[in-house]
């Protein structure tokens, strides 16, 4: 089992890496394309092509749909703005680039950063230059650029010019795409608002096309600019998407051993470029025994559904008092909300013992690690190996198949996943060791 899961994800590894250097090879700008950002967790390009990938094929159905999204997002993606247009008296300044929404405002516009646990009226030299999630943007604020949707109408005029422009330009699929059209246009937007300025810049890093196009632009600035990535996120069982792609990336901040390890290794990650940090967006973790945790996408309910109570039916025990979390982007989401339903209502058979740690549906994003870290042990419903964590890439963990797609990881070592100091000022610590704080 163990070997079969390492197999396959060492082969979407070396499969991803063969592709981004065949593409950087024809001229693809492989920090920007879709089609060379493998996010595991999203229905998008990146998911499909490395399925397609892994299965030594092309093209595929669900590759041409994801495309053809992308292509026809143009239309109501063209009318972004930047909310604010004051100058910028210091010359020498710290950069966020991150993302908002409503509620990381409160009712004076003063900004809180989760990732950084900061905000925006405890320290005046920091500007944030923000992605509004939900296009909410306060009437006042306080060094802060928010980047929004005038409106949602369909832009034709600019489709058709953009169609024009591009039609008969090589790498077409690469470079004529919602990703690229509007990381472009965040990275011009950015320019605008800095180019008179020295300055740090601090990202929430993913790897993200529109974070390395805002990265390049900063350098074009001036290569003297410093860019921080920062890797917020707690280790996933495969990180493709951090697959090293961009060199003015000046530092790359993890928050373990384990993670620093793992980049290095199997994500192709220069020593030098990667530090190991407390980390600067969580202080601590509640140990959150008694939940069930749903999937960011939902393709079978009722695969989710059998898996538990084969779960339950093998341990022989309940989950009663467990309560179910729905990915905070999916809160309303009915789909989402009928799965909840049902999976609250499985407590037909009556047993004494309860379940003994969290389950995780689908893509287990940070909560596994999380769950490792806190609890010690979790259990994982998934039919994709490369949702799963193997023990070869991942030393600190056992895991144990119970079932088809039935998995059970137990934390076996000291070492944490992420490491946390309990304190909330890890990032101006950060700052003064790399200048620029006043």
């Amino acid at each position: 089992m163990e070997k079969e899961i390492y197999k396959s994800q060492i082969n979407s590894i070396n499969s991803a890496k063969k592709y981004l250097k065949k593409c950087y090879y024809d001229g693809v700008d492989v920090t920007m394309s879709p089609f060379c950002d493998f996010v595991l967790w999203a229905d998008c390009i990146g998911n499909e092509k490395i399925k397609s990938l892994s299965n030594q094929k092309i093209l595929s159905l669900n590759l041409i749909i994801n495309y053809l999204k992308e292509f026809l997002s143009i239309l109501k993606n063209s009318n972004y703005i930047k909310n604010n247009s004051i100058n910028i008296k210091k010359k020498k300044i710290n950069i966020i680039y991150s993302y908002c929404s409503k509620d990381n405002f409160n009712s004076k516009g003063e900004f809180y950063d989760r990732y950084f646990n900061i905000g925006s009226k405890k320290e005046g030299n920091i500007f944030w230059f923000l992605i509004s999630l939900d296009n909410y943007v306060p009437k006042m604020t306080n060094n802060v650029f928010i980047i929004h949707k005038k409106n949602s109408s369909l832009n034709f005029s600019v489709f058709f010019k953009l169609i024009l422009k591009n039609l008969f330009k090589k790498n077409i699929i690469h470079n004529f795409n919602n990703t690229i059209f509007f990381s472009n246009k965040f990275a011009n937007f950015f320019y605008e608002t800095f180019k008179n300025c020295n300055f740090n810049l601090y990202i929430p890093y993913e790897n993200r096309p529109h974070q390395n196009a805002v990265i390049k632009m900063a350098k074009k600035i001036s290569k003297k600019n410093k860019v921080y990535g920062y890797y917020h996120r707690m280790p996933e069982p495969l990180q493709l998407e951090m697959i090293y792609k961009l060199k003015y990336l000046d530092k790359l901040y993890v928050c373990s051993k384990i993670q620093k390890k793992v980049f290095e290794k199997y994500f192709s990650w220069p020593l030098k470029k990667i530090k190991i940090i407390n980390s600067l967006r969580y202080v601590s973790f509640k140990k959150r025994k008694k939940i069930v945790f749903l999937p960011y996408n939902i393709e079978d309910k009722n695969f989710f559904l059998d898996k538990i109570k084969l779960l339950l039916e093998l341990k022989k025990v309940s989950i009663k008092g467990f309560k179910v979390s729905i990915h905070y982007l999916n809160k309303e989401n009915k789909n989402h909300l009928n799965l909840k339903e049902k999976i609250l209502k499985i407590n037909l058979i009556k047993r004494k013992k309860i379940l003994d740690a969290p389950v995780i549906l689908g893509e287990p994003g940070s909560v596994a690690a999380e769950m490792l870290d806190t609890v010690g042990k979790v259990y994982h419903v998934s039919n994709r190996n490369l949702n799963i964590f193997s023990e070869n890439i991942w030393k600190n963990i056992k895991v144990v198949k119970i079932s088809d797609s039935l998995y059970e990881y137990t934390k076996i070592k000291k070492e944490n996943f992420l490491n946390v100091n309990g304190k909330k000022n890890n990032f101006i610590k950060l700052l003064k060791k790399n200048k620029f704080l006043n």
